[in-house]
Formats: C-alpha cells, sequence, structure tokens
C-alpha cells in the first residue's frame, strides 16, 4: 500500500514539472524576421510605418513645388542647399524625427535636385575634424582654405508633428499631422508648406493615450 502512494505521489509530482516546463515554454519570448517594409501596429501609436508614409507623401510634394522652379530661374543650373533646423514633437507620445527626416534627405538628395547643409550638432564635428587636419595632418582633402570652400544653406527646413487624441472607453482615434516648412534664408520668407496626415483607429482593452 505504502509502495502504491509513494507511485502515485512521484507520478503527481512528475505530471506537475511537465505542467511547469510546458508553460515555461509557451511564455517565452518569440522573435520573427519580418519585412521593414511591412505596415503593422502593436500599440496603436506611430511607428515606422508612419514615419515611411510620410516622407513618401511629402518628398513628391517638395520636389513639384514651384519655390523650385523659381530658384531655377533665379540661379540656373545651380542646386538649392537647404538645412534642417528644428522638427518640433507636439505629441503626447516619445517620436523619433530622424526616421523620417533621414529617409527625406535621402530620397532629396539622390533626386540630385536638392543639396542639403550639415546641421549644427554635425557641423560642430566636421569643425573639430577640420581643424585636426589643418594643424596635423599631412595630405587629405582640407586645405588651409577650408573656410573658403565651406557652402552655407539658402534655404531653412523647419516643421512639427502634432497629434489629436479623441478617446471613449475602450476606442481611441489618433490623428497626426506633419507640417514642414521651408523659409528662403536671404528674406525670410516662406516658399513652401508640406503637409501629411495619419489617422489610426485603436480598439482594445488596455487602450491608453
Amino acid at each position: 500500500m505504502l509502495c502504491r502512494e509513494r507511485l502515485f505521489r512521484c507520478a503527481a509530482v512528475a505530471l506537475m514539472l511537465v505542467v511547469v516546463i510546458a508553460a515555461a515554454g509557451c511564455g517565452g519570448t518569440k522573435v520573427e524576421n519580418v519585412d521593414p517594409t511591412t505596415e503593422g501596429y502593436v500599440s496603436g501609436r506611430w511607428n515606422d510605418s508612419d514615419a515611411r508614409a510620410t516622407s513618401d507623401e511629402l518628398i513628391p510634394q517638395a520636389l513639384s513645388s514651384p519655390w523650385i522652379y523659381a530658384y531655377r530661374g533665379a540661379y540656373g543650373d545651380t542646386r538649392p542647399r537647404i538645412v534642417v533646423g528644428d522638427i518640433e514633437n507636439n505629441t503626447s507620445e516619445h517620436i523619433n524625427i530622424d526616421v523620417f527626416m533621414n529617409e527625406m534627405e535621402r530620397v532629396l538628395i539622390n533626386s540630385g535636385a536638392i543639396r542639403f547643409v550639415a546641421d549644427p550638432e554635425v557641423r560642430a564635428a566636421l569643425m573639430e575634424e577640420v581643424e585636426w587636419q589643418e594643424g596635423m595632418a599631412k595630405g587629405g582633402g582640407v586645405s588651409g582654405a577650408v573656410e573658403e570652400g565651406v557652402l552655407g544653406a539658402d534655404f531653412m527646413m523647419m516643421g512639427t508633428i502634432s497629434s489629436i487624441v479623441d478617446q471613449a472607453g475602450k476606442k481611441a482615434i489618433i490623428f497626426y499631422q506633419v507640417d514642414l516648412t521651408l523659409y528662403d534664408l536671404r528674406n525670410w520668407e516662406k516658399v513652401w508648406i508640406g503637409q501629411a496626415q495619419r489617422k489610426h483607429l485603436v480598439e482594445g482593452s488596455k487602450v491608453r493615450f
């Protein structure tokens, strides 16, 4: 009788171990590689899909706007130079501005129609390297007259990302708007305003905005 009870206890313990191990396996982290261009949302907040979509919408606006034709009419084949200023995040979310601005710069530069000048943070790093090369390095692309070869910007691009949240219970609608403005640094005139919008409908018990 004692042997039988011990067998039952051992069997019960073994079964519990199997259940615990199985449960631990089910709760493990799962990682899957997907196409980076695939649209998808987990929380419903702004993500890479929105960054990519807004840049895709704003780039054609910038390249087809009259400002670029007016510049070419005044300066011939010279390509306009742009410096990126403040792009303010006016939403309640943490948004990485660089994701869509870097994409915009990449496509606009590769179009051959526009040039971008280094922003203030990058200029500081470049100037440090230039000063080191002038004082220490032999050869290379930096000469004593480097200051005469540095080109300033013709235009500055600034903008905002804003959002409006309409929430009730387990549902929320989040409206995003990206506004970019291009200023002529010669006269501070606004020569181009670009705009892109996104809207998310989010439903779920854990919706919090």
